[in-house]
């Protein structure tokens, strides 16, 4: 590692990085540093394997510049596949690996809008395009364009890769082998949106899933003789098929049965039900049905919650018993077993080839993540250490290795590997951190607990500025978004809220206590605590622990009271809106980042923030709820940052905020990102954000010897 003694480099290698991290812990500090030198080092995400190849592949995201990179067990010695050189914005996404690890086929640009407008964030003359591209793992020629689409599906013979368009399905072979004859530019045409979900274990069958708003089904194409069967299609939304090993038959998730009009409101649960049926005739039979509080967010979100293992079972995820875990099933119905045990939550998850399940989770302690294998005996095991941040294991090899991302307090994440049998996870990517990168200087925040006014209990972390306090300091209250995820008390492995660690860390070293809050209605602590009442647009009860978070730091004997400020992006921008127009007294500044401000737009619909459900008869409530509600009595002074291109809170938002305050003189200070999304995709609009943000605080909330005090 670059800057570091070279005893201490050495005992890197002999004991691994986390002792690196607490014996530079002990280092005399250096000069301060930037928000850039935190987010110098790589961020490596979106961790793939071949399926019969000893074979990992992620993205890379170096101070914007994304690339494609892969390894190769046992010595896992990383190789870069692309060479993208600029800041761009344009995002890599959709990895997947070919069965025999040949090919690597990915997603390069982003997401159109409604318009069909493809993202553009660095506001190229020329436009963007959204794309699939290939590339071969032996490193032999340069990456090749397949065709525009916004998602891919590889062959599991490696002969062809199936695109989705807006609406239909495309397919074409790869640079070096004529595609098959099933292999056609026009595969599927169907009304709605169309997505190719998985191919059959021999390659003869595509199952496709048909979104048409209200409704979606799951049909089987029958690739040589270009014909599609649908299976049991009912009045639902039918999602995530999954073959049966031996490819006859196929499972899938049911949401809502009898209810396909109902809105989706993230803060109830939905129940759900489980489907197979015979490929051959369609013929579909329920083999599950979820009970009244196990169906979550996580039925709705990215990642998978079905699947078919290689010895017959259905393995799937619910909330039944309160907590998230995965439990398997036989698919001739039955009572589900669970996989993953405690008073925690499993989040993604692995399978290796002896039908072992590998999940992150939070079983061991609430506020990390650790590693767990459950084996056909049923025994849970611990992989990883317990105080650590372990996420997204993939199966290498059928289970030999396992590869994951890997973080703790003060070394960023990294991509990691570790024999099945766990240990301590070897970092491989990247090999050494950057000379600029303040190691030496971070330090692990601490754990608290807070009680809100109606008796909740709630997590939170505190950052501590180094050195004693001469005077009194100023605060602040670090808010997340979404509000479905968990702060956590060190490198968090969604690149958002690693971005905010960075800034809480930086905003630590300026002098300023600074505490991270893990409010009701976020993950983490159990679905109770998720589906807290009256959240959101039908209460704001999280304002509650916002409060008790205000007021642990104004109890502090070395913070000034008048110089508390409040920060958050998303749902976390609404939390800091609604503390700034309700009790200006307590939080003397703001940042706001593309928060959501006034409930009664949301539920228009068209971003995110309408995923609440609003019924008519809610709207009043949701009016009282919002921050605009309240505007008349803010004083403190606001930064407010907005991407226009924003796809999951409408720059709108922003818009109308502005304008009100602005008409009753509250100071306020702007950063519009013209073409940014909501997570912005370019390093340089994340530096602009963050040094705003710190540029407000030092102007608004001083600390150290130029505050004045009480």
């Amino acid at each position: 590692m670059q800057g570091v003694r070279a005893h201490a480099r050495a005992r890197l290698l002999r004991i691994g990085a986390a002792a690196l991290a607490a014996s530079l812990a002990a280092a005399p500090a250096a000069s301060a540093f930037d928000i850039d030198d935190l987010l110098a080092p790589s961020q490596p995400e979106q961790l793939v394997a071949a399926a019969d190849a000893p074979l990992i592949a992620w993205v890379d995201n170096e101070r914007g510049v994304r690339n494609v990179w892969m390894a190769r067990a046992p010595r896992f010695e990383p190789q870069r596949l692309t060479g993208y050189d600029r800041d761009d914005g344009q995002l890599l996404g959709g990895l997947q690996l070919s069965r025999d690890g040949r090919w690597l086929v990915y997603v390069r640009g982003n997401k159109a809008d409604g318009a069909g407008q493809e993202g553009n964030p660095d506001g190229d003359p020329d436009g963007r395009e959204q794309a699939v591209w290939a590339v071969a793992t032996d490193g032999a020629g340069a990456p090749q364009r397949i065709a525009a689409g916004r998602a891919a599906l590889l062959s599991p013979r490696g002969d062809a890769v199936v695109v989705q368009q807006a609406r239909a399905l495309a397919c074409h072979g790869l640079p070096d082998a004529p595609p098959p004859s099933w292999c056609k530019p026009l595969l599927l045409n169907l009304r709605g949106r169309n997505r190719a979900a998985a191919f059959s274990p021999d390659g003869r069958l595509l199952a496709v899933v048909s979104d048409r708003g209200d409704r979606a089904f799951v049909g089987v194409l029958d690739l040589d003789a270009r014909a599609l069967r649908w299976m049991g299609p009912d009045f639902n939304r039918d999602s995530e098929p999954a073959f049966s090993p031996d490819g006859r038959r196929i499972a899938f998730l049911r949401i809502a049965a009898g209810r396909p009009q109902a809105p989706y409101d993230l803060s109830r649960a939905t129940p759900f039900e489980l489907w197979t049926a015979d490929v051959a005739d369609g013929r579909a039979r329920r083999v599950f049905v979820s009970n009244a509080r196990a169906g979550g967010y996580e039925q709705y979100n990215d990642a998978p919650t079905l699947l078919w293992a290689g010895d017959g079972r259905l393995l799937f995820a619910s909330e039944q018993d309160g907590w998230r875990r995965w439990y398997a099933l036989s698919p001739e119905g039955g009572a589900p077993r669970a996989l993953s045990r405690g008073r925690c939550e499993a989040e993604t998850v692995a399978l290796a080839a002896d039908g072992a399940l590998v999940f992150s989770g939070n079983c061991a302690q609430l506020d990390h993540r650790q590693l767990f294998a459950v084996g056909a005996g049923g025994r849970q095991r611990q992989l990883t250490p317990t105080r650590e941040i372990a996420s997204e294991p993939v199966a290498v090899a059928g289970g030999q290795w396992l590869a994951l991302r890997h973080a703790d307090a003060r070394l960023p994440t990294a991509i990691a590997v570790l024999p099945r049998v766990g240990g301590a996870p070897r970092r491989i990517f990247p090999a050494q951190l950057p000379e600029r990168f303040a190691l030496a200087r971070l330090r692990a925040p601490r754990t608290i607990e807070l009680t809100a006014a109606d008796g909740l209990r709630t997590h939170a972390f505190v950052f501590e500025p180094p050195g004693p306090a001469r005077t009194r300091r100023a605060a602040i209250v670090y808010v997340h978004g979404g509000p479905i995820w968990q702060t956590l008390p060190g490198w968090h492995y969604d690149s958002y809220f690693a971005h905010d660690y960075a800034m809480n860390q930086w905003l630590a070293s300026q002098g300023y206590v600074v505490l991270a809050l893990n409010f009701r209605a976020g993950t983490g602590y159990g679905q109770a605590f998720r589906l807290a009442a009256q959240q959101g647009p039908r209460g704001a009860s999280e304002y509650r622990d916002v409060l008790a978070a205000q007021a642990w730091l104004a109890a502090r004997a070395d913070v000034d009271p008048r110089r508390i400020g409040i920060y958050g992006g998303s749902f976390g921008g609404f939390l800091t809106a609604l503390a700034l127009a309700r009790d200006s007294d307590k939080f003397a500044a703001g940042v706001d980042r593309h928060g959501v401000h006034d409930w009664r737009e949301a539920a228009n619909g068209g971003d995110n923030s309408a995923l609440w459900g609003l019924r008519p008869d809610e709207l009043e409530l949701a009016w009282r709820s919002s921050p605009a509600f309240d505007a008349a009595r803010w004083r403190s002074p606001l930064l407010l940052i907005h991407g226009d291109d924003d796809r999951a809170v409408r720059y709108a938002q922003s818009l109308a905020l502005a304008a009100a305050l602005r008409a009753r003189g509250v100071s306020m200070e702007t950063l519009a990102l013209p073409d940014e999304d909501h997570v912005f995709a370019r390093h340089a609009s994340w530096l602009r954000a963050h040094r705003s943000t710190m540029d407000f605080f030092r102007r608004h909330l001083p600390t150290g010897e130029d505050a004045t005090e009480p």
